[in-house]
């Protein structure tokens, strides 16, 4: 360094020896410069030697340099033998930049020198500073980079007047030469600091992936957070989707013990506020914060004075937020904040990931609840029918270990005799059903109801087997067919010679006693035996079609003919509910080819079904039309009464299925509608109810033309 004589008057150096002991200054600045930055591009390291050599060949008292960003926010400001850049508060700093000699150089872009600082308004002292006592001069260059300005040197001389353009000449000159060093050691710090923050987030990815616990993983991403963030307290909430709550899971620093349990409402507090806008929040000042509440603190006994916050958000849901508060020094930046922001989306995969895992793990549980604790035998197998699995219950019914069953072929477990479902006609999307009896080991064979589906389970589909015991049920079912014998032996040969003894009863009636009461009487036990015998016949045909056999005695028939006999046997009921009778068929249609006594019956059936719920003086219509393109009669009885909802219109054809009607007092066992379905099936036919015209319900049946 130049030590300059200050018994030697200015006076005496002639303009050739300033020029020299500039040259020589810039010399030793350039010099200085290469030897700082071989040592490394360290920003505290730069800023006191440069201002150390301009206060020494300024033979000045001392100085200040600061370094600006583009925001022109001071970064970086350095005093005369300060051992800290942070001695100076925030406050001093930014009254500097706004009314100080050092922000009105940079804002200005030009040099300048105050002869007495008691005289200029340029002029902020430091706070205990000697120069606020008596006057002195000074002297400030801005520090420029490609005509950009990143900062300012002021150099600080007792007394007044004691710099000239001379000074402010050597002074530009090495703010010129110093700007570039204090450049690329600040862009030097800045690649560092990314540097540091991408090891960070690449570690806190790795651990963070690294594991499918929830809790894990948020521990892991708390640490790797505090050892950037330097906070307080730092910590984790979580969204519950049913109270629409942040929860606070896991936290660390004070009041993590009281804090972790906390349910804050998502319309309270800046981190509910984060959760509902999806956005991140920097607040330095919580005080000043209207979206700031106390919660936390009441809870915790500690003061938030500063927060950062950011939304956990993976496809658009916020997953929960994540906060620091407090930084231990200085206050929070943007860049902390970027941190923040990166930390929250790296964890919202991983924590997205570890949610679904739970899921899944929890529904795994559950199916093996279900598949373990039903009550039916349940079997998996592949798409060849081996078998891969099979719970308790197929292993206690059948006799046959696990182990045993795996090595078995779900054919094995039924008769050879026995067809079973092929695997490409088992879909996902609907049930097959089927009767089997099923071998169990060392006992007879159960009957089973089976009902199988396509299933995946992992990567791989299967085929699931449910056994459904009937054995019960095949008793009932013996049951009803010795019923059904004992209806057609027992029954139906006395009610044969209650008919006829009727019927020879009527006949020795005289005519003259046509009207009286006794022959109404032998009426109404005639049509009551007939009753009863039309019922018989329904049952055993209904035990006979359903066992699949056909029908086998076909005739032609006039339908015209048909339905007026049907009228005729339903007359009296027609004359006593006061109800009207249509008959809406053309003239002449096409005979057709059926079992004529079932098919009557059919009429019959329904008739009387739109009878009991017909009031007085509605109509039942029976009309038909011809299907020339399937060769085929549409038959339809229609009434005006309430109708049969649609929800009904189905199951109603099912054995001992009725309605109940509103201020009807019809009565059934259900059987009536049961032997129609199966009558028209039977005819290769169709039947179908839906609304009449007129109102009410209309039954329709197709019939083959002969």
């Amino acid at each position: 360094m130049i030590q300059m004589d200050h018994s030697i008057q200015d006076a005496d150096f002639t303009p050739e020896l300033r020029d020299s002991d500039r040259l020589h200054t810039l010399y030793v600045v350039n010099d200085m410069l290469k030897q700082v930055e071989a040592d490394g591009l360290n920003i505290s390291f730069i800023l006191p030697r440069i201002l150390n050599l301009s206060v020494q060949q300024l033979e000045a008292h001392d100085g200040s340099i600061i370094v600006v960003n583009e925001l022109l926010k001071v970064e970086y400001a350095w005093l005369t033998g300060d051992q800290t850049q942070n001695d100076h508060s925030e406050e001093f700093l930014e009254t500097i930049m706004n009314s100080g000699v050092a922000g009105w150089v940079i804002r200005n872009h030009e040099p300048c020198i105050i002869h007495d600082t008691q005289t200029d308004d340029r002029w902020l002292p430091r706070p205990g500073h000697i120069t606020s006592h008596n006057a002195w001069s000074v002297i400030c260059t801005p520090l420029s980079v490609r005509n950009r300005i990143i900062g300012a040197i002021t150099i600080h001389k007792a007394g007044v007047s004691q710099f000239d353009e001379q000074d402010l000449s050597l002074l530009t000159a090495i703010s010129n030469q110093a700007a570039s060093s204090i450049e690329n050691a600040r862009l030097y710090e800045a690649s560092q600091r990314q540097l540091k923050i991408s090891a960070l987030l690449n570690e806190a990815s790795r651990v963070i992936n690294s594991s499918l616990d929830i809790n894990e993983i948020m521990q892991s991403l708390l640490a790797q957070m505090n050892d950037f963030l330097n906070a307080e307290a730092i910590s984790i909430a979580l969204v519950d989707k049913q109270t629409n709550e942040l929860v606070y899971q896991v936290a660390e620093g004070i009041g993590a013990e009281e804090i972790v349990g906390l349910r804050l409402p998502s319309n309270r507090g800046l981190s509910g506020w984060v959760m509902t806008n999806s956005e991140p929040a920097l607040v330095a000042d919580t005080s000043l914060d209207p979206r700031f509440h106390h919660l936390g603190d009441e809870r915790t006994g500690y003061e938030t004075t500063a927060m950062i916050c950011a939304p956990m958000i993976f496809k658009g849901d916020v997953l929960g937020t994540i906060q620091a508060i407090n930084p231990s020094e200085g206050t929070f930046t943007e860049e902390d904040l970027d941190v923040l922001v990166n930390l929250a989306n790296i964890a919202s995969t991983a924590i997205a990931n570890a949610q679904q895992y739970a899921r899944t793990v929890a529904a795994e549980a559950r199916f093996i609840s279900l598949f373990q604790d039903t009550v039916d035998p349940i079997i998996l197998t592949d798409m060849r029918g081996r078998i891969v699995e099979a719970n308790r219950r197929a292993s206690d019914m059948l006799g046959y270990s696990r182990s045993e069953l795996l090595t078995m072929a779900i054919q094995d477990l039924h008769p050879d005799t026995a067809v079973l479902p092929k695997a490409k006609k088992i879909r996902s999307d609907k049930v097959l059903m089927f009767q089997s009896d099923v071998r169990a080991k060392n006992a007879p064979p159960i009957p089973m109801e089976v009902y199988t589906k396509r299933t995946i389970h992992g990567d791989d589909n299967l085929l699931q087997w449910i056994h459904h015991d009937i054995t019960e049920q095949i008793e009932l079912e013996k049951m009803r067919e010795d019923l059904t014998a004992m209806l057609f032996h027992d029954l139906q040969s006395p009610l044969g010679n209650v008919i006829s003894s009727l019927e020879l009863l009527a006949y020795e009636i005289p005519p003259e006693s046509a009207n009286s009461p006794l022959y109404a009487m032998l009426d109404i036990a005639r049509r009551s035996s007939r009753r009863l015998e039309t019922l018989i016949r329904s049952l055993l045909d209904i035990n006979r079609l359903e066992a699949g056999q056909p029908i086998t005695e076909q005739s032609r028939v006039d339908v015209n003919a048909l339905v007026k006999e049907v009228f005729e046997i339903e007359l009296p009921n027609f004359e006593q509910r006061r109800v009207h009778f249509a008959d809406a068929l053309p003239d002449v249609l096409p005979h057709i080819f059926v079992e004529e006594d079932m098919i009557r019956r059919v009429l019959v059936n329904l008739i009387n079904n739109a009878l009991k719920y017909s009031s007085e003086d509605q109509t039942i219509t029976v009309s038909g039309q011809l299907l020339p393109e399937n060769d085929r009669l549409l038959l339809s009885v229609s009434d005006q009464g309430t109708g049969i909802p649609k929800q009904f219109r189905e199951s109603i054809f099912e054995k001992f299925e009725r309605i109940a009607a509103k201020n009807s007092d019809a009565k059934g066992l259900g059987l009536g509608l049961a032997f129609c379905r199966l009558a028209v099936e039977a005819h290769n036919g169709r039947i179908w109810v839906d609304d009449s015209p007129s109102g009410g319900a209309r039954f329709n049946f197709t019939l083959p033309l002969a």
